[in-house]
């Protein structure tokens, strides 16, 4: 979805990566990058999570106010511990689930 909306918005500052089937970042296995949402800025550390959603969405007009919203202190950490704890699992059992159906 979000490369979709990159393409029709014309944003050439961001890159995907299938980590699925392509090579992985040093230090980074399949599963953990798989069971969460990882984001690498150039020249910078890796952000995972909320984080990495907060940097994804400030290029992306659909969800530029959405970063800016959940990027205040309190809200970031009360949207990790959502995301970490139940949206993020949930996702990840619910890719392990179609891939074995395949």
């Amino acid at each position: 979805m979000y490369r979709r909306m990159a393409e029709t918005h014309h944003i050439e500052t961001l890159s995907f990566t299938d980590i699925s089937t392509g090579a992985l970042p040093h230090g980074f296995t399949q599963d953990a990058m798989l069971a969460r949402l990882h984001v690498k800025k150039e020249g910078a550390e890796m952000l995972i999570g909320v984080r990495a959603f907060i940097a994804l969405w400030l290029h992306l007009p659909k969800f530029k106010y959405l970063a800016h919203a959940i990027n205040w202190p309190i809200m970031r950490d009360m949207t990790g511990l959502i995301y970490n704890h139940i949206i993020a699992p949930w996702l990840y059992r619910r890719y392990l689930r179609r891939q074995c159906d395949i």
